[in-house]
């Protein structure tokens, strides 16, 4: 069972909920509430990863995009994390770099 992203790293999620926020995008600080892990990646010789968010099918109109991503949010880039966001406005997932309080969150909840 998919695991909430809140939970598995509560300092984290607070990190980027806080940031989204000030950022003013309050819709995404409320998706990311709820998004749950659909599964994580990691190069350690590059100490960069990505956090894959469980997510509904695209919508019709969308369905065939070649990229699923249809913006990133870099206001975080001064800690490493950027946010994914979907064609329809949904999380897609997180990107992060050298963040290793993520990455011993990751490895603690076998999602790593």
């Amino acid at each position: 069972m998919a695991q909430a992203f809140a939970s598995v790293s509560p300092s984290v999620f607070a990190e980027v909920r806080d940031a989204l926020l000030m950022g003013g995008r309050s819709d995404l600080a409320e998706k990311l509430a709820t998004v749950k892990l659909a599964r994580c990646t990691l190069s350690e010789e590059d100490d960069i990863g990505y956090v894959y968010f469980v997510r509904r099918p695209p919508s019709l109109h969308f369905a065939n995009m070649a990229a699923p991503v249809a913006k990133t949010i870099a206001f975080v880039e001064d800690r490493g994390i950027y946010i994914d966001v979907d064609h329809d406005g949904d999380l897609f997932g997180l990107e992060f770099l050298s963040r290793p309080d993520l990455v011993a969150c990751l490895r603690g909840a076998n999602e790593l």
